[in-house]
């Protein structure tokens, strides 16, 4: 019986290789000539050609892969490899290739080829690591090598063998069938040192070949989406006339199925009486046909609604005591699902790993938010209806969002960041208790020189206390630029950012402690805070848009553009129109706030694509 976590965590069918699959390309790395001496001069594996098919791998920053090429350690090189899974009729266990050192957490490299002619892709691999290398290695998928999807996280890689292990990987998106160039990406995080690696070997990608449909459909993943629907994802279109058949599905807890639709491969079952909130089912699904008329295989999931009662957390304060963080050396993940029902308002955002911190009256928590559950959110945005996992990642609390959220409840809340001493930030019994809230240390002045960097730290001082409690955790932050952005030496600023606390900086390990992570050069400046956007929320026209919006509700000298950190980016004037610009943005999420004669006379937000 497969297990379905609580309001969906989408669920990956393994399908065992086979069905004739052929091989589409693969690489074993055998022809590589580097080696793991440490040293600055090592070869870098930056690109390889496969040696099966057509094929490249990168990870030279480029088709969305990262720049592994950190001078202080080599971030990857080649290693000894294995035998296991090598598609060849006469093995090698010559070279692997060996993504290491702490400084590459977060980064990835890519595996581009041709799916034409190509349907259903499994990918099968060698891999093993370290005590101190990557404990999550993710796989994404993407058809242009921008917009990449997850598939899947295999955690706790194998750290404790010397002997590599085989991963299998099932890629159930059906855009990838036939596609002319597919891109799949491995993310890798988790190693806690600059000796820490991973080393992965004879990457083998297999698929059916294009042609008659002679294989059944099966179902990727199951959602429960309100106390009356669940929802069915099959890894292909279905013929409708099977799929609104309401006797394929039935339920072991009194319900009974009363009205079924369909659309392609997802299918709603809508049943009364309504789901118990927290209380476990069985759902059974058998005979439904694809296009071809291949029936499935019976298939049976444990589903709940909802959460138990006490996993229902009404504010971040109840929430975090839910899970035990006071470990600094240990990434723990808790498959507890709980929601989280109060209102809570987003403080800061970043692009790596689509992170957000939200932030209400009781607290604070970093969301980790891989797989993009939660959407594009803005700094000011207050939502509600959170269902989530937790992690403690070397003593850092994580929210793991399973689903959207329920509501918006504003657009454009504000928090005042809380103002506390550099003696209070070196104080990690005063921090645990506001870990991940927004702060403020006024009067302070960085001591360290030069430029700023990702995933470096910097010297504070204040009142003659000296720590190393700046810290640039948020890599899409405009001070880290190229060229780079001079530190504002032995000047007496107010510094606002996120208080966080990590010893996993860079390719070194400090002792734990926690920092101020400022969000935008803003957050130095002392223009940090979020705008009073105000409520007088207006319509403009059209939304989405791709240059233009026009403005017909309220009569406005000026409009003020913000990106989704708070930040002002642009000024316009509105004497004589009602247009507002938004060329040469970046495509996402602004605020408005239109101004007459100085006044604040409307809001609005504006999607652009």
């Amino acid at each position: 019986m497969k297990k379905i976590s609580l309001l969906l965590a989408s669920f990956i069918l393994c399908v065992t290789f086979g069905y004739g699959q052929e091989i589409v390309t693969a690489w074993t790395f055998d022809g590589l000539t580097g080696t793991n001496t440490g040293a600055s001069g090592t070869e870098k594996v930056v690109s390889a050609n496969s040696e099966w098919g057509a094929g490249t791998f990168y990870a030279d920053g480029t088709n969305g892969s990262d720049n592994l090429s950190n001078e202080a350690g080599p971030e990857i090189n080649a290693f000894a490899g294995t035998t296991m899974n090598d598609p060849r009729t006469t093995t090698d266990a010559s070279k692997a290739i060996a993504i290491a050192n702490s400084s590459a957490n977060g980064k990835s490299v890519v595996f581009k080829f041709s799916m034409t002619g190509f349907q259903n892709l499994q990918l099968s691999y060698a891999e093993r690591g370290t005590a101190t290398g990557f404990t999550t290695e993710t796989w994404s998928y993407s058809t242009d090598g921008t917009s990449f999807t997850v598939a899947e996280t295999v955690t706790g890689t194998n750290q404790t063998n010397s002997n590599f292990v085989l991963r299998e990987v099932t890629f159930t998106a059906t855009e990838l069938n036939d596609a002319a160039v597919v891109y799949i990406k491995l993310t890798v995080d988790g190693a806690t040192n600059a000796t820490g690696n991973n080393r992965i070997d004879n990457v083998v990608f297999r698929a059916n070949m294009a042609g008659p449909d002679i294989y059944p459909p099966y179902i990727t993943s199951a959602e429960v989406v309100d106390s009356n629907m669940v929802s069915l994802h099959f890894n292909e279109d279905c013929a409708l006339s099977s799929v609104t058949n309401v006797s394929n599905y039935s339920f072991d807890n009194g319900s009974t199925v009363s009205a079924v639709t369909g659309s392609g491969n997802v299918v709603n079952v809508t049943v009364t009486p309504a789901f118990d909130n927290g209380v476990p089912f069985n759902m059974f699904v058998q005979g439904v046909e694809d296009l071809a008329g291949n029936a499935m295989l019976p298939d049976t999931f444990s589903l709940v609604y909802g959460v138990p009662d006490e996993n229902i957390c009404a504010d971040i304060a109840t929430l975090r005591s839910k899970l035990d963080f006071s470990g600094h050396d240990a990434n723990v993940q808790d498959a507890v699902v709980y929601k989280l029902t109060g209102s809570v308002t987003v403080t800061a955002t970043a692009a790596y790993n689509n992170q957000k911190i939200l932030q209400d009256e009781t607290g604070a928590i970093l969301v980790f938010d891989q797989a993009n559950k939660l959407g594009n959110l803005m700094v000011g945005y207050e939502i509600s209806g959170i269902y989530c996992t937790l992690t403690n990642y070397f003593g850092f609390l994580e929210l793991v969002p399973t689903q959207t959220y329920e509501s918006l409840d504003d657009y454009y809340s504000v928090v005042d960041p809380m103002v506390i001493s550099l003696s209070q930030l070196n104080d990690n019994n005063f921090m645990i208790d506001h870990q991940a809230e927004l702060i403020e240390l006024d009067n302070v002045t960085i001591t360290s020189t030069g430029n700023f960097a990702k995933l470096n730290r910097y010297d504070l001082s204040q009142n003659g206390v000296s720590a190393p409690a700046l810290y640039p955790y948020f890599q899409d932050a405009d001070y880290l630029t190229t060229p780079p952005t001079p530190i504002p030496t032995g000047v007496a600023q107010n510094i606002t950012g996120i208080n966080f606390a990590t010893s996993k900086i860079g390719s070194s390990n400090f002792d734990f402690r926690y920092y101020i992570v400022p969000r935008s050069v803003d957050d130095m400046t002392g223009m940090s805070s979020v705008p009073d956007y105000g409520k007088m929320r207006i319509s403009v026209y059209p939304n989405p848009t791709v240059d233009f919006v026009t403005v017909n509700d309220v009569e406005a000298t000026d409009v003020e553009i913000y990106d989704i950190n708070g930040k002002k980016i642009a000024t316009q004037s509105m004497q004589n129109t009602n247009m507002v610009s938004l060329q040469g943005m970046s495509a996402g999420n602004y605020f408005l706030r239109l101004l007459n004669d100085s006044e604040l006379v409307g809001t609005a937000v504006v999607v652009k694509r």
